[in-house]
């Protein structure tokens, strides 16, 4: 029969499977228990017929990391089954679960007693895996291959020079702004002998060290001059990199300005970067590259997310804590997750962490192997699933996940890389998932005076977007009106709270 008869004679594939599931072996699994492992025999594969599983890997260093939520009507074991390599993954039953097991005993069954059937099931299986593996060569990719799906302003970095066009030498603007900044560039490089000097001696002087700050806060507000300077004259960006060129060899030596500017995960805002300003520790290359980086340490960006931290834990807590009034748990996801700080401050002080199902959602699974080496280290009973994903991708529904109904969803720091098209994606994709009364909570940066340093020198560029520019973006989406625009201390990340009514 093959394709022609696939067609023909069912109509749709609930048809084929009514008629195929009957010759699998029928077993239940209870809430965590092994469904197959990588160590069980490949030869079989498995139909979920009711409940969700868990697909999941384990790093060398423990860190157990969700791949995947399979739910009714899905099958998985396919490509050990036909291959007949090792499996590669543990599955589990995440709540109760029916699965219909096909075995070579069930298959052959199928074959001696309905030919036809058997072909069209293995026709219908193997356009199935086709499926799977163009799905994952599609979602599975790097992470800095995911930072470039972003859609972030254009970002780039400073690569190479070039001769300075001569209208824009001769100009007042360029003898403005050059005059300043080489004044600047001496007296860092007067401060970074000295310094260099102490160091070497083991001397500390502070009034160098002040001057140097100094220098820094005056150069840092002095951007915004420039950019009115430069504003029109078509030379913009040559002017920027000529800003850039003149500070490099000194701001590099911050290990938040190297990071920010190199990107070696392919965006500044990774959970190393998020780390790093938590600890709130400067480190660099010598005294300068430390009092470099306490200033980008001490901006309002950095004590913002110092701020954001803490509103989140706050937001956590009041929404969770109501639920726990009235005996119901609460199932929050994080998107973007980093390392999770807010989420564990909260279960660090929280009396009902037993009423908690967390999903924490990165698709960097470095970002969750470090929260489950050094975050989740602090004695609590939640459930905690950390789950490799692409965001994007979830976003636009192209990755299917069986993640269910939450009570929670937040993104501390996704958004601010969103064009507007992916924004109302993510906030309509949260909206299916959120349980009626359930809450999306989403951060974003607003402009501030410090954009020009983290945009224009370091190239950590943001989409900013203010109060009324978010309530537009979720006036569109189904959630309406009905959102609040909260801030940190700062007020400098916005955060959209919206309720599913």
């Amino acid at each position: 029969m093959g394709n022609e008869s696939l067609q023909a004679t069912y109509q749709n594939t609930n048809a084929l499977l009514d008629m195929v599931v009957p010759f699998s072996n029928p077993c239940s699994f209870a809430t965590g228990e092994q469904i197959m492992s990588h160590d069980d025999d490949p030869m079989a594969f498995y139909y979920v017929v009711d409940g969700v599983v868990e697909v999941s890997y384990t790093e060398k260093a423990g860190t157990r990391i969700t791949v995947a939520l399979i739910g009714k009507g899905d099958f998985f074991g396919e490509v050990g089954f036909f291959d007949g390599e090792t499996r590669v993954r543990d599955i589990k039953a995440n709540g109760d679960v029916k699965v219909g097991i096909f075995n070579a005993s069930a298959l052959h069954s199928m074959r001696t007693e309905s030919p036809d059937l058997f072909m069209d099931f293995m026709l219908f299986i193997t356009r199935n895996i086709c499926h799977k593996f163009r799905r994952i060569a599609g979602e599975r990719q790097p992470v800095t291959s995911y930072a470039k799906s972003l859609s972030i302003k254009n970002t780039s970095t400073y690569t190479e020079s070039s001769p300075l066009p001569a209208t824009l030498l001769h100009s007042g603007e360029w003898h403005s702004i050059s005059s300043r900044m080489e004044m600047c560039r001496a007296e860092l490089f007067d401060i970074s002998h000295q310094l260099q000097k102490n160091e070497a001696t083991g001397n500390q002087d502070s009034k160098i060290e002040v001057r140097c700050t100094k220098l820094l806060t005056e150069l840092n507000s002095s951007l915004s001059d420039f950019q009115q300077t430069m504003a029109g004259t078509g030379y913009e960006e040559i002017m920027w990199g000529y800003v850039f060129k003149e500070i490099f060899p000194y701001f590099m030596r911050s290990k938040f300005a190297e990071r920010a500017y190199f990107k070696p995960k392919g965006y500044a805002g990774d959970f190393l970067m998020m780390e790093h300003i938590y600890a709130n520790v400067p480190k660099g290359e010598g005294r300068l590259g430390e009092i470099i980086d306490d200033f980008c340490l001490q901006r309002p960006g950095s004590l913002a997310i110092h701020g954001r931290r803490k509103l989140l834990k706050k937001e956590i807590a009041r929404i969770s804590g109501k639920k726990a009034e009235l005996g119901e748990n609460t199932r929050i996801m994080n998107l973007a997750c980093g390392p999770n700080r807010e989420l564990f401050d909260f279960l660090g002080e929280c009396k009902y962490s037993q009423m908690i199902d967390a999903l924490c959602v990165d698709i960097d699974p470095e970002a969750l192997q470090y929260t489950n080496q050094f975050v989740n280290i602090i004695p609590h009973k939640a459930a905690i699933r950390l789950m490799s994903e692409n965001v994007i991708r979830w976003s636009l529904g192209k990755a299917s996940q069986q993640i269910g109904n939450l009570d929670l969803i937040y993104s501390a720091g996704l958004c601010d890389y969103l064009d507007e098209r992916l924004f109302k994606a993510l906030i309509t994709r949260c909206f299916e998932h959120l349980n009626p009364g359930g809450t999306l909570l989403l951060g974003n940066f607003t402009q501030y005076p410090d954009s020009l340093f983290l945009d224009k020198l370091l190239k950590w560029e943001l989409i900013y977007r203010n109060e009324e520019e978010l309530q537009d973006i979720f006036s569109a989406t189904p959630f309406g009106s009905n959102v609040e625009i909260l801030s940190e201390s700062e007020h400098v990340n916005l955060f959209a709270l919206a309720t599913k009514v």
